[in-house]
C-alpha cells in the first residue's frame, strides 16, 4: 500500500517539468535538427526539402565570393568585442567595489545600454556617427582632422559595428565581474589588509584567483553573445548586405531572405550552430553545474593548511585609499559618459523642430515635444504588438519556467542534464531557428500574426528564466519570479529578428488581429519616416527613446533583483564559500584565517 502511495509521487516533478521539456523539444530541438539536415539537402525558394544534396551547399559557401571576407570579418569583431568587454567590465567593477558612495548612480548609469533593444542602441548610434548631426565628426573638425566616415569608409565600417557592440555588452560583463567580487568574502580582504598585503599583491594573490570563474564565464558570455549579433548590422545596412561590416549571422540571413541562397545560408547556420556549441560546451563546464544543484560539495578551499609558494615579483605596488579612490571615481566617470552620453544626445537630437536636421544643436528645443507626439501617433500599432506580446509571453514563461525549475532545483530532475540541454539553447544563436521556425507558422498560417511571435519567443525566454530559477528557488521566490519575467519581458520586447521577418505590417486594430511587426521594427522603420530617403533624426531619436523607454523603467525599480539574478545565473555555484570554510594562505610574511 505504501508503494502505490510513494509511487506517483516520484513522477511528480516529471510531471511538473514536462509542459517545458514538451516545448522544447518541438520548438529548439526540432528546428536545429532541421537546421542541420537542410545544410546537406536542395531547398525551395520557400524552404521546402527537395531531396539530400551532400557537401554542395558547404561547396558553394566555401566558393563564395564573400564568405572568406564574412568569415575574417566575425572574427576580428569577436575578438575585438570580447577583450574589450573582459578589460572594461574588469575595471569598472574593481572600481565599484572601491567606492562607497554613489555605487547605485553609477551602476544604473552603467548598466543604461544594455537595457536598450539592440535596434535602439544602432539608431543612437547612427546619430553619434552621423557626419553632420553626430558629435564625433564635429569634434574632429574642430580639431583640424579630416571627418573619417564611420559608416562609409570600408576600413572602418567594422571597427564602428564594434564599438557599438562593446558600448551594450560591457554592461552585462561588468554586473557579472561585479558580482563575483562582491561575492569573496569580505574577511578575506580585511585579514590581507591586517596582514600588509599591497593593492597589488592583494589583487593578485586573493581577488583574481577568486575572481577567475567569473572571468571565464564573462569571456565565453562575450564571445557567445558577439557571433550572433544581427540586429546592428541589419540597422545599419538597412536590411540590405555590405561585405565591409557584415558578420556570419546577418550573411546567413542575408543569403536566406534577400539574396536567395537557401542552402548555403543553412550551411552558414550550421557552421554557426557548430562553433556555438563548443562555446556553450565549455560555458557549461565553467558555471559549475553539479555544484549548483548540490550534487557535489560547493567549490571551496580545503580545511587543511594549504602551503603556497609566492614567487617574488620584480615589480610591486601599493597605493595610498585615498589615490585608489580618486582612481576609482576618475574611471567611473569617463566610463560612465561613455556609457550614458549616446543616449543623451540622442534625446538633444529628438528635440530638433525641423523635419530634417541639418544643425547639431536644436534652435527650438521647445517645440521637440512634436517629434514624440508624432512618434507615439506612428509607431501606436506596433507598441501595442510589442506590449500585448511581451507580457503573454513573460506570463506563459513563468508558466512553464517555475514548476519545471523547482522540479530540476528540488528534486534534481534529469541530474545536470536538463539544466545543461537549457542553458545550452540559451546561447545557441537565433539564426539557427530562423528558417525551420518561420516554415512551420506559414504551414500553420500564422504568419504576420501575434500568435505566431507568442509562440516563438519563448525559445528565446524559457532557458535563462529555468536557469535563474533553479538559483533562486533557496532564497525568496516572489522576487525570483519577478527577476524572470523581467528578463523575459526584455527578451520578447527587443527581439528583432523574427519580429522583422515573419511580420509584414503593423497591427491593424482588428480582431482575430493581423499585423504583427513590433516595436523594434517600427524604430528600424523610422529611419526614413517623414523624408523618403533622408533620415529624420528627431523623429528617429524620439521614436528610439520611447521604445527603450518602458525596459529602463521597469529595471531602475527591479535594479537590486536584477543584478542578484544575473548572479545567481552566471558563476555562484563556482565561487561561493561556505561560512566555515578556513582558508589558509601561507608564506614567507603573511598567513590569514577566515
Amino acid at each position: 500500500m505504501k508503494e502505490k502511495i510513494e509511487r506517483p509521487e516520484r513522477f511528480a516533478p516529471l510531471f511538473l517539468a514536462l509542459p517545458f521539456i514538451i516545448y522544447l523539444l518541438l520548438f529548439t530541438v526540432y528546428p536545429i535538427v532541421e537546421s542541420v539536415v537542410f545544410s546537406f539537402s536542395k531547398i525551395s525558394p520557400f524552404f521546402a526539402f527537395q531531396g539530400f544534396d551532400g557537401l554542395r551547399n558547404y561547396s558553394i559557401m566555401i566558393a563564395d565570393a564573400f564568405f572568406d571576407k564574412v568569415f575574417i570579418n566575425t572574427l576580428i569583431f569577436v575578438a575585438a568585442v570580447t577583450s574589450a568587454d573582459l578589460g572594461l567590465a574588469l575595471l569598472l567593477a574593481l572600481a565599484v567595489d572601491v567606492i562607497k558612495r554613489g555605487r547605485s548612480f553609477f551602476t544604473a548609469i552603467l548598466v543604461s545600454p544594455m537595457l536598450l533593444p539592440a535596434v535602439v542602441a544602432a539608431v543612437v548610434w547612427q546619430i553619434i556617427y552621423d557626419p553632420f548631426v553626430g558629435p564625433l565628426d564635429f569634434m574632429l573638425h574642430a580639431l583640424g582632422l579630416p571627418r573619417i566616415g564611420w559608416l562609409s569608409n570600408p576600413s572602418v565600417e567594422l571597427w564602428s559595428l564594434s564599438l557599438v557592440a562593446i558600448w551594450q555588452t560591457v554592461p552585462f560583463a561588468f554586473l557579472l565581474i561585479l558580482a563575483g567580487l562582491q561575492s569573496i568574502p569580505p574577511q578575506l580582504k580585511e585579514a590581507s589588509e591586517v596582514d600588509g598585503f599591497s593593492t597589488l599583491q592583494r589583487f593578485r594573490e586573493l581577488t583574481l584567483p577568486l575572481l577567475k570563474p567569473a572571468l571565464i564565464v564573462t569571456v565565453l558570455m562575450s564571445m557567445i553573445t558577439a557571433f550572433r549579433t544581427f540586429d546592428v548590422v541589419f540597422v545599419f545596412n538597412s536590411g540590405g548586405f555590405n561585405p565591409y561590416n557584415s558578420v556570419l549571422a546577418y550573411y546567413a540571413y542575408s543569403n536566406a531572405f534577400v539574396r536567395g541562397y537557401q542552402g548555403e545560408a543553412m550551411a552558414m547556420v550550421t557552421v554557426l550552430a557548430v562553433i556555438s556549441t563548443v562555446l556553450s560546451l565549455l560555458f557549461i563546464r565553467t558555471v559549475g553545474l553539479r555544484e549548483r544543484l548540490g550534487l557535489s560539495k560547493v567549490a571551496e578551499v580545503k580545511k587543511t593548511k594549504e602551503k603556497r609558494r609566492i614567487h617574488p615579483y620584480a615589480f610591486d605596488l601599493n597605493l595610498p585609499h585615498k589615490l585608489v579612490l580618486f582612481t576609482a571615481y576618475l574611471i567611473l566617470a569617463v566610463l560612465g559618459i561613455f556609457a550614458f552620453f549616446p543616449i543623451i544626445w540622442t534625446f538633444i537630437t529628438s528635440l530638433h523642430a525641423s523635419g530634417v536636421v541639418i544643425n547639431m544643436l536644436p534652435s527650438r528645443p521647445w517645440l521637440g515635444y512634436k517629434n514624440y507626439v508624432e512618434a507615439i501617433e506612428q509607431g501606436a500599432p506596433y507598441l501595442i504588438s510589442s506590449f500585448i506580446i511581451a507580457p503573454v509571453v513573460a506570463v506563459a514563461t513563468i508558466l512553464l519556467a517555475a514548476p519545471a525549475a523547482y522540479s530540476i532545483a528540488r528534486y534534481k530532475l534529469g541530474g545536470t542534464k536538463l539544466l545543461a540541454w537549457s542553458l545550452y539553447l540559451y546561447t545557441i544563436p537565433s539564426i539557427v531557428y530562423l528558417v525551420p521556425l518561420y516554415s512551420l507558422v506559414t504551414k500553420l498560417n500564422l504568419l504576420n500574426t501575434w500568435w505566431a511571435l507568442m509562440l516563438i519567443y519563448p525559445v528565446f525566454t524559457l532557458p535563462l528564466s529555468v536557469w535563474i530559477l533553479v538559483g533562486f528557488y533557496n532564497d525568496i521566490v516572489r522576487p525570483a519570479l519577478a527577476v524572470a519575467a523581467f528578463f523575459a519581458i526584455i527578451a520578447s520586447y527587443s527581439e528583432f529578428m523574427f519580429a522583422v521577418t515573419i511580420g509584414a505590417s503593423a497591427y491593424a486594430f482588428n480582431f482575430p488581429p493581423t499585423g504583427t511587426e513590433t516595436a523594434t521594427v517600427f524604430v528600424a522603420e523610422a529611419l526614413t519616416f517623414g523624408s523618403g530617403q533622408v533620415t529624420n533624426y528627431a523623429l528617429l531619436g524620439a521614436a528610439g527613446l520611447i521604445v527603450a523607454l518602458p525596459i529602463m523603467v521597469i529595471s531602475v525599480i527591479l535594479q537590486k533583483y536584477i543584478i542578484k539574478g544575473l548572479w545567481f545565473g552566471s558563476v555562484k555555484g563556482r565561487t561561493s564559500l561556505r561560512p566555515n570554510t578556513i582558508a589558509v594562505f601561507e608564506h614567507e610574511n603573511f598567513s590569514f584565517i577566515n
